[in-house]
């Protein structure tokens, strides 16, 4: 019978009498971005960006950092970089004196194999408050005020990385200096210390490339990410006429095909049988001892792909039998559901508007989250070097760089207190949990607000009884409007609801890094059984809150009743949900593999300058890689297709619901007339009775 919950909408609808809803939600969220707010406003005045994106000296000062002395000198030289090969390096950092030069090395220079050092003044690297002088400058070496060798290098995330060459290598594996002349440093020792710099030179050619290739080639892009937009704008527009064909060739096809193996394994079963005879045994170790193509030769494995394809295509037939109405109404809802998006085209675009805000959300958590890391203050740690002998002070403990030199006056102790890093602010760890949480928060409410936005704007179009005259003409920005005025408090409960659980999985997975290392299975197991489970109930959660979003779209009513009814209604009609959802879910795949296949192969095809048309290899961009611009293409494609595609699949979603809620609150009768399509009609046997001021307009 139908149902009295909601009174009939009246023509156009949704429900325009409304009021707000989940209020204390709304006012929690305003809270929570005004504390937002509040700790970005005191990380921006506390926190110094420049410590963190800069390498810093052994002063603490960070090099090329705007307003302080090193601003001139934006890249970090290491006095001797095999000292950096030592196990404290990775604690305390490496434990010898890092300075800030304007350039990296050009050349490689051994100070020591000089006689007079003043002739190669100028090349020296030394400590900031040291004037390298003619007549001072041997004892400077000495006392480790100045770097003794510097080494050729090239700046790599600004920091100088020797760059030694085979050439630069000596019979006896010493590095030469720029005259050819054997120094005193061991290539392995420096291989040690500057492990990967090889690595890094090869990343940072292939980076460059790679850049250079989207620079010369953004145009080809730029056309290959309009195609996708306009293939997947027509895309939607056929979905209402090649569905019922692409659906039904899909689901005979693979009938079919079925069917066809059937009779191929039984002829070939009935050929091997004939030709082996009945001497030969079977024995399925065979495949470990002559291989598997041992079993094909056997009449019994022909019999099991026989049988097993038969029980296949006797299921898929049964199905085909039993969901032969619901796959139809499927069929007809995705119809209904392209007619909808084709009569607000607006709708393809408005993803981009959360899309946009998303972006926003995530901008502002990296700033938060990047200016946290940086309050603090400096802090220098003893890292001892080889020879330093000082009773007062132990490796690793805390000093400042004045009072350690001042104890220690042994010149092997000199840069012994090294710079190590900032201390962060006490609060920083509560306000790092705290972004993370904003960061799922305004992403999950961004999602939401645009969920039902699309609700609202689908919804008025199947509530709407005369398609032809009636429909709204802005009706986006009429869902919008119902929304901020009445329900970002529902977005709020809604999108607070996945942040949290959303959280802990993230706090899972934080846990199951830190305890990576540690032997306990049963460990491990828990946080994969929980972890697997919040997967779940995530996934179910949006599930759920996807359909409350349309019911509160349509009728206006809060979180909680409008999920309780949604949950009700589609559990009333699971079958259907399951068929709709699974031919909704081929058919956009589909989609989007057609579309960002055929401008990718396109896309290849006018890189590589195979396309047969006279004169258009002048256009034809000059690149080292083309995979680089053809990947970005196929990426970009995608993207663009699941943008314009989600749409479609609310449009689905919301229709879809209205349908359900249509045959249970509708019968046909001048008072409560259907609202679905006649073809919906005719498929479930249903019709409306004639009345003199109305008719379904399809």
């Amino acid at each position: 019978m139908a149902s009295q919950r909601y009174p009939p909408p009246p023509p156009p609808s949704p429900v325009s009498d409304r009021s707000c809803t989940d209020v204390l939600c709304l006012l929690l969220w305003l809270a929570f971005v005004l504390g937002w707010a509040a700790v970005a406003v005191f990380v921006y005045s506390q926190g110094d960006p420049d410590l963190l994106l800069h390498p810093t000296n052994s002063d603490g000062e960070p090099c090329g950092a705007p307003g302080t002395q090193v601003e001139d000198k934006p890249y970090l030289a290491y006095f001797d970089m095999t000292e950096c090969s030592v196990a404290q390096a990775e604690t305390v950092g490496c434990p010898t004196p890092q300075v800030c030069v304007a350039q990296c090395p050009t050349a490689t220079y051994d100070f020591d194999t000089y006689d007079d050092c003043g002739q190669v003044l100028d090349k020296l690297i030394c400590r900031p408050d040291i004037k390298p002088t003619k007549d001072k400058c041997k004892n400077m070496l000495d006392n480790k005020q100045c770097a003794k060798i510097v080494l050729k290098s090239v700046p790599m995330m600004d920091r100088c990385i020797p760059n030694i060459l085979e050439s630069d290598i000596s019979e006896n594996n010493k590095v030469k200096d720029h005259l050819g002349r054997e120094t005193s440093l061991n290539v392995d020792d420096l291989r040690s210390g500057a492990d990967g710099a090889g690595r890094f030179t090869r990343l940072q050619e292939l980076g460059a490339g790679a850049f250079s290739d989207l620079q010369n080639s953004w145009w080809v892009i730029v056309v290959a990410c309009v195609a996708s937009a306009l293939l997947s704008l027509l895309w939607t527009f056929l979905m209402r006429f090649i569905t019922v064909i692409l659906i039904w060739t899909a689901f005979i096809g693979l009938i079919g095909a079925t069917i066809y193996g059937c009779v191929f394994t039984y002829l070939r079963y009935d050929q091997v049988k004939a030709t082996s005879g009945d001497s030969t045994s079977f024995n399925p170790l065979d495949a470990f001892t002559q291989g598997f193509g041992s079993l094909l030769d056997q009449p019994e494995v022909w019999m099991a792909f026989f049988v097993i394809l038969c029980v296949v295509a006797v299921l898929l037939l049964l199905l085909l039998l039993v969901l032969y109405k619901r796959i139809r109404v499927a069929t007809a809802m995705l119809s209904q559901a392209s007619r909808a998006v084709n009569s607000a085209l607006s709708t393809l675009f408005f993803p981009l508007v959360p899309f946009a805000l998303q972006l926003g959300v995530v901008a502002l958590f990296l700033s938060v989250a990047l200016y946290t890391a940086s309050t603090g203050s400096p802090t220098y740690r003893v890292t001892m070097p080889g020879g330093c002998t000082c009773s007062s002070y132990l490796p690793n403990d805390e000093c400042t760089p004045d009072t350690f030199e001042a104890a220690c006056s042994d010149q092997a102790c000199l840069g012994g207190c090294a710079f190590a890093g900032y201390e962060p602010h006490p609060a920083a760890v509560y306000i790092q949990i705290y972004n993370v949480f904003a960061l799922f928060w305004g992403l999950f409410f961004c999602s939401a607000l645009g969920e039902l936005i699309l609700a609202g704007a689908f919804a008025g179009w199947y509530w709407t009884f005369d398609k032809k005259h009636d429909l709204p003409s802005l009706p986006v920005l009429s869902s919008a409007g119902r929304a901020f005025r009445y329900h970002l408090g529902t977005v709020a409960f809604g999108s607070l609801i996945i942040a949290i659980i959303r959280m802990a999985r993230a706090t899972l997975e934080y846990i199951q890094r830190q305890t990576k290392g540690v032997d306990n299975p049963l460990a491990r197991g828990i946080i994969c059984c929980c972890k697997c489970c919040l997967w779940c109930f995530e996934k179910f959660m949006r599930f759920i809150n996807r359909n409350a979003y349309i019911l509160c779209a349509i009728y206006g009513t809060n979180f909680c009743a409008s999920a309780k009814e949604a949950f009700s209604l589609l559990m009333r009609n699971i079958l259907r949900v399951v068929v709709v959802n699974s031919v909704c879910e081929v058919m956009l795949l589909m989609g989007k593999l057609v579309i960002t296949a055929l401008v990718t192969i396109a896309s290849f095809y006018f890189m590589e300058d195979r396309i047969p048309i006279e004169g258009l290899d002048r256009f034809v961009p000059t690149t080292q890689h083309s995979w680089v611009p053809i990947t970005t293409v196929a990426v970009a494609s995608f993207f663009i297709c699941s943008v314009f595609f989600s749409v479609y699949t609310m449009a689905v979603d919301t229709i879809f619901l209205c349908f359900l809620e249509d045959i249970e609150r509708n019968d046909g009768s001048p008072e409560k007339p259907f609202y679905m399509s006649k073809s919906l009609m005719s498929l479930l046997g249903k019709k409306n009775k004639r009345t003199s001021s109305r008719d379904l307009t399809e």
